[in-house]
């Protein structure tokens, strides 16, 4: 009898001792470890064809070629602004500046490559993917591409670097991310091929749904407002993380002499007097023959530009198909079709950006933005202030008083409008729900609120280390990650570029800062930040 006891003891101690064990064992099996799959948004390296002459990125780079030539631009704009040359000599002399530089990456008249110029495609670690058949990091996967390429040809290269990996591996199915311009590749990639081979896919600071920056340039469509280069001026950040406080000090001075209004309108009439001259055929010298490029054009504007940039329909009959063929099949229905893929069982997450100020070269310029994409279409949707604003009282009374706008996700119709229900509860979610602490985001009108997060005051290139935490949160969890799943990464995270850190967004007024001081030269800062300035530009267009 005792040793029966004996025996029953001991295995009830083995058992309690392998609880933990096997707790541990049931949580790891729960946890999605799948290859993850990067497309970037910066641009690769492009070569001649026997690889002996690196095209892009210039060298040296552009920014250089604009400095060297400022002066004799200067002197040609002002000698057209005066009536002593015409404005088609001082467009010539911009045009023959800058043109040459990116005459060996122009594409062809169909949007092909010429002269054998491409990108070098990385190989694939197969040797290091058969070593790691789990723990998988973020970057382990980088899909290198030609931005300049058909979005359609990309998401083909993009398949069947998935399918290497897949035979590698031997898993069944990766994780995807996409980063802004490579979302097009990823939203082309989904459209044409599906997403049986994805598990979960990631939009990161998206460029799928149009960029309205490129609008302007495909569609010669150029406005420089005062009060939004004031805006500007004040609240712009440079990716790499730089002020403006010596080119406001600099603005200000002008403005005392009241001369910066009196600038800006200048560069505004030349503009116009210049834009038969000088565009289109100066975006068609640099990204305007890149169906790449193509793909961040908005529906709104798509048709404007094509008329404006390829005004020779039977000479671009090519490129014109293949830029078309995106809008039509990729962009307009991409709503659906990532509806149709949550629906088969992919799981889906959209990071944005919000609260700094595009260039002012628009009139969309002052729409809520991360310095290079507009929140609305990066977003699928959120409603917003314009930068730096927010909601009034009777507005915020509004939406917290009404059932949450548009969604497909577990959507009924009340009363004339859309609400969400809790998929867990089946109960209704208030709008107040989605609504920033800071009052100038209303998430609630997002495709997708519940898989949608904002972060504030991050400039659109930026990574900050902790975004690689939740992207690994959101590949890792077993079911599908929502703004609920962890209170360390609510709705709406506020970005520190001083610590590099993000936290909850807090309750705070977004009036403008107080204006900067400089002892600098405000000529030499002006000059600096047009440099500065133009350098961002074609750093987000693949010009430098």
């Amino acid at each position: 009898m005792k040793k029966t006891l004996k025996r029953l003891l001991a295995l009830t101690l083995t058992l309690l001792m392998l609880l933990p064990a096997v707790a541990l064992g049931a949580e790891a099996a729960n946890i999605i470890d799948l290859p993850i799959v990067y497309v970037a948004g910066k641009y690769a390296e492009i070569w001649n064809r026997d690889e002996t002459q690196l095209l892009y990125p210039l060298d040296p780079p552009i920014a250089q070629t604009i400095k060297d030539e400022g002066t004799s631009i200067w002197l040609a704009f002002q000698a057209a602004n005066n009536g002593l040359s015409s404005w088609k000599a001082c467009a010539d002399k911009i045009y023959n500046a800058v043109a040459p530089r990116y005459e060996p990456l122009v594409m062809d008249d169909n949007g092909n490559p010429r002269n054998g110029s491409h990108t070098k495609a990385l190989e694939m670690p197969r040797n290091y993917a058969k070593e790691r058949g789990s723990g998988y990091w973020l970057h382990d996967y980088m899909f290198t591409y030609d931005s300049r390429l058909d979005p359609y040809e990309n998401a083909r290269l993009l398949n069947i670097y998935i399918n290497n990996i897949l035979t590698v591996t031997g898993k069944p199915q990766v994780q995807l991310i996409g980063r802004c311009l490579g979302t097009t590749v990823v939203a082309t990639y989904l459209t044409e091929y599906g997403c049986s081979k994805v598990k979960t896919c990631i939009f990161y600071a998206a460029a799928f749904n149009g960029v309205y920056v490129m609008d302007g340039f495909f569609s010669s469509d150029f406005d420089i407002n005062y009060s939004r280069v004031q805006y500007y001026l004040k609240n712009g950040k440079s990716d790499e993380g730089g002020n403006f406080e010596a080119i406001q000090s600099a603005a200000d001075g002008l403005n005392k002499l009241g001369l910066f209004e009196w600038f800006l309108s200048s560069a505004n009439d030349g503009l116009r007097n210049m834009q038969q001259y000088l565009f289109p055929r100066l975006t068609l010298a640099i990204f305007g023959t890149w169906p790449g490029h193509w793909a961040m054009v908005s529906k709104d504007a798509f048709q404007k530009a094509k008329e404006t940039t390829l005004a020779d329909s039977a000479k671009y009959a090519g490129l014109i198909k293949k830029v078309e063929r995106y809008q039509d099949n990729v962009m307009a229905k991409f709503p659906q079709t990532l509806e149709t893929c949550r629906q088969k069982g992919m799981r889906i997450a959209i990071v944005c950006k919000y609260n700094l100020p595009l260039p002012p070269l628009s009139p969309n310029s002052s729409m809520m933005a991360d310095g290079t994409v507009e929140l609305k279409t990066m977003s699928l949707g959120a409603t917003a202030k314009n930068v730096g604003e927010m909601f009034t009282q009777s507005e915020i009374n509004e939406i917290k008083e009404s059932p949450t706008m548009g969604s497909f996700v577990a959507t009924m119709r009340n009363k004339g409008k859309t609400i969400i229900l809790d998929p867990g509860t089946n109960t209704m979610i208030a709008r107040r729900t989605y609504l920033s602490n800071d009052n100038m985001v209303d998430a609630s009108t997002c495709q997708y609120p519940d898989y949608t997060w904002f972060i504030k005051n991050c400039p659109h290139a930026a990574y900050p280390s902790e975004i690689n935490d939740l992207f690994l949160q959101i590949f890792r969890s077993p079911t599908q990650y929502t703004i609920r799943t962890n209170e360390k990464y609510p709705q709406f995270v506020a970005f520190d570029s001083s610590t590099g850190l993000i936290s909850e967004v807090s309750v705070t007024n977004p009036s403008e800062p107080e204006k900067p001081t400089s002892s600098s030269s405000f000529f030499k800062s002006i000059a600096d930040w047009i440099i500065e300035f133009c350098r961002k530009i074609m750093v987000f267009f693949g010009m430098q």
